[in-house]
């Protein structure tokens, strides 16, 4: 599968705004438009769309867990695939090749994520990948990590 991560920049910006999810969905993850304006406030986010070939079908964000002080933990997010090409395994391409960058930067040990609750479909996704969940925050969601070395 031709899956490839690119930097979100002038050139493709409007790429990832045009992504859909169903209206179901909106209740668990924030539309690229808004994930991309709030990380224009915080120069650690990274923005990447998620393209089969020259095609663009989702989009990722992740960044230093610095706000829940844990600086050597990258957080996963934003997840998003197009809902027309949702079930095709882009995602999982998606993750594996974000897991890949991550574990490249230095001085991180760990990624979390998390889910919504009645969003458990993810939980099962995540799992794939080893994730584990470590706890259930204040907000309904559940948290979950993996750890590398």
């Amino acid at each position: 599968m031709a899956i490839n991560l690119r930097d979100i920049t002038k050139d493709n910006w409007v790429d990832m705004i045009d992504l859909e999810i169903s209206k179901e969905q909106e209740r668990f993850v924030a539309l690229p438009s808004e994930a991309i304006a709030a990380s224009k406030f915080y120069d650690h986010y990274i923005n990447r769309g998620v393209y089969f070939g020259d095609k663009p079908v989702g989009f990722i964000q992740y960044y230093p867990n610095l706000g829940d002080g844990k600086p050597n933990e990258i957080f996963i997010d934003q997840l998003l695939i197009d809902v027309s090409v949702q079930g095709q395994g882009y995602g999982t391409e998606a993750i594996k090749l974000a897991l890949e960058e991550i574990k490249q930067l230095k001085g991180f040990n760990s990624v979390s994520i998390c889910y919504v609750e009645g969003h458990d479909v993810m939980k099962a996704f995540f799992e794939r990948f080893d994730f584990n969940v470590v706890e259930q925050d204040e907000y309904d969601e559940t948290i979950m990590e993996l750890h590398f070395a």
